[in-house]
């Protein structure tokens, strides 16, 4: 193959105008950006090339979803692969034909593939429609603009072979096909067709090289910049507020969100992935975090030119309920992750919601009556059932346990801390759970202790339904009961105390190793320290919290602490591990009232759809909404739903 200069003066000349054009939208659109507040994203520059090139290389989360994720793999090399080869045909060189024809062959098979997705893609966007794409113009003009893009290429290669002669030209099957009608027409009409197809096939890539700030294929800048800046800190832990130096307490006005949150607006391709997994849409609520993605947007892009004059204060239109997103959108989400751990552009969405929680909250207080309540037990009582602080010991003689209670005084030692939790010390279900998880450690020989009515709500609650001030109080106190018995490590049920404790704290100094009981009772069946003793007949379905799943990673170990237990078949539903549907509790829902179709009535039909007669949980909240989901199927003398402790127990010495 002998390289050929294709590009004329006129065409470099329309090469760098496109590249201008391109550079201008994208310079203009990260002024708009810049209207945001400062936050720092640039560290760790090695793990952020290594993120990018997982993300678009690889299609790592866009390949999750069949088959559409592969038909944009195939669109995608399709222009990466041919692209490179036309920059690099520019210089001359000579190519060996044993090189020159596998290379042809691969570039037709590749642009075949790349034209295919790109149909398959139209025809599910336009034949099929799934509930959770949304068509505007710009996405049927980018899908023909692509299509054109190919079969002008074809069309470039098929009348270029029908200048040659001989079959060594299968090499390039489809561009050998296509040339074949060809062959009829005068060889100067062929010639022209050469430069006709080329040039354009030329203009269409300059035209979408032009276009892709201002389009449907901004994803393209915007969505690798926002992969590169994502957050590299630990997985789910909110931003913390200066309660003492902060002007504004969370996001009311769309200037107040950071650079990074704005970007996200920018990323979003409305591809739906998060609105086909958000629990609150699929039960029919009138949240959807693509939604609040788009809404956010189209209401920055209207406020913009008021921030640029510096005339923010005359645009009228409200960010939340009357402009960008509405209150019951903001106070429906259950903060389960799936739409962020889902989304190809790693766009932050709960994030936005809780920003938008704390502004609501600290600086309009307004919240549903429901919040209110939690609020306010919290803040008396320290719990948010609002049962006495001096109760909170109460669980044990209750349950016939007796846990070492740690007093600074004793300056005990001990090996883990059980963190009770406020489930575990109030909730009468789960106050079982949580005996069954002292006596197994009474079992295994665990030198542990509990913090009694020194242990307060380790803060979720509060924070996740934006009240951020209450939330830093009760981790201060918190902190300086652990410190004062030099507390280093720390034994949780709860998967909602696991990220508070584990992943929040260090943000206030809180320091310390945290684990959920399913590991480190896995831990103790590695070691010897428990051993199972009898068999448990039976078929059980395991459920992912949300929080233990996608938030913690933990997603192997109770299944083989599960998988210890002779006779217990594992049946797993349709959606489990990181991909697990949630129960409804989270964000603070649990102690709100659920209009419409129950998220946890949808978890639990699908739980006993397995055949299961018992459904395996490992969060207290996972529990009650399981619970009470089995009963409204009117199952519950068929089907029980434990805690693995409680199974664990069962079959143990």
């Amino acid at each position: 193959m002998e390289g050929k200069t294709m590009v004329n003066g006129l065409d470099f000349a329309l090469i760098l105008l496109a590249v201008a054009v391109a550079a201008g939208g994208i310079v203009a659109k990260a002024r708009r950006i810049a209207l945001g507040q400062p936050e720092a994203r640039s560290g760790d520059l090695r793990a952020r090339i290594g993120g990018v090139c997982r993300a678009v290389l690889r299609h790592d989360r866009i390949l999750r979803d069949q088959p559409e994720g592969r038909h944009h793999l195939y669109l995608f090399y399709a222009f990466v692969i041919p692209l490179t080869v036309i920059v690099v045909v520019q210089v001359a060189f000579t190519l060996p034909p044993v090189l020159a024809r596998p290379l042809g062959l691969a570039l037709d098979l590749v642009a075949g593939f790349g034209l295919f997705g790109t149909v398959r893609l139209y025809q599910r966007r336009y034949g099929e429609q799934p509930d959770r794409l949304d068509n505007r113009p710009e996405d049927r003009w980018a899908l023909i603009l692509l299509m054109t893009i190919f079969v002008t290429g074809f069309l470039t290669e098929a009348s270029r072979l029908s200048l040659l002669s001989g079959f060594e030209y299968l090499w390039n099957p489809i561009g050998f096909v296509l040339a074949i009608p060809l062959h009829l027409l005068p060889e100067p009409w062929r010639l022209v067709l050469v430069e006709l197809f080329w040039r354009l096939h030329l203009y269409l890539v300059l035209f979408t090289l032009a276009s892709l700030p201002y389009g449907k294929l901004g994803h393209i800048p915007f969505g690798v910049a926002n992969i590169f800046l994502r957050n590299l800190g630990p997985k789910g832990a909110f931003r913390p507020i200066d309660i003492e130096t902060a002007e504004v307490y969370g996001v009311g006005q769309v200037e107040q969100f950071t650079r990074k949150q704005l970007l996200d607006l920018e990323a979003c391709v409305r591809c739906g992935r998060c609105q086909a997994r958000c629990p609150a849409y699929n039960t029919g609520k009138s949240l959807s975090p693509k939604k609040v993605i788009q809404d956010l947007r189209a209401h920055w892009i209207a406020k913009a030119p008021y921030l640029r004059k510096g005339q923010g204060d005359a645009f009228e239109q409200p960010m939340i309920e009357g402009g960008g997103v509405s209150y019951d959108d903001i106070w429906a989400c259950t903060t389960c992750r799936h739409c962020m751990e889902t989304c190809p552009m790693m766009i932050e969405h709960v994030d936005k919601i809780v920003d938008m929680r704390r502004y609501l909250v600290l600086m309009e207080g307004q919240m549903p009556q429901e919040l209110v309540t939690l609020n306010k037990n919290l803040e008396n009582n320290f719990n948010p059932w609002g049962v006495g602080w001096s109760a909170r010991n109460d669980w044990m003689t209750r349950r016939k346990v007796s846990p070492r209670i740690l007093t600074e005084e004793e300056n005990p030692e001990f090996e883990v801390l059980l963190w009770v939790g406020c489930a575990g010390a109030y909730d009468d279900r789960y106050q079982r759970v949580v005996a069954s998880v002292c006596r197994l450690l009474d079992r295994a020989g665990v030198s542990y202790g509990v913090l009694g009515t020194q242990e307060k709500c380790c803060g979720d609650p509060a924070r996740a339904s934006g009240n951020e001030y209450l939330y830093q109080t009760l981790v201060a106190e918190n902190i300086a009961a652990m410190d004062a018995l030099g507390v280093k490590k720390i034994l949780a049920t709860c998967p909602h105390c696991l990220k508070t404790l584990s992943k929040e704290y260090p943000q206030f100094g809180g320091n310390y190793e945290v684990v959920h009981h399913s590991q480190f009772l896995l831990e103790l069946m590695t070691q010897g320290r428990l051993r199972t003793v009898r068999d448990l007949p039976g078929r059980l379905t395991f459920h992912d919290s949300c929080y233990l799943s996608r938030y913690a990673d933990i997603v192997a170990e109770p299944r083989r602490l599960l998988g210890s237990v002779q006779g217990l078949e594992l049946a797993e539903m349709p959606r489990s591990g990181t991909e697990n549907f949630c129960c409804g509790a989270g964000g603070g829902r649990m102690w709100m009232e659920e209009e419409g179709t129950r998220i946890n009535n949808v978890r639990a039909e699908e739980a006993l759809a397995t055949g299961a007669d018992l459904i395996g949980a490992a969060c207290p909240f996972c529990l009650t909404m399981l619970t009470d989901g089995v009963k409204a199927q009117k199952k519950e003398e068929e089907v029980q739903v434990l805690d693995i402790a409680e199974i664990l127990e069962r079959v143990t010495a």
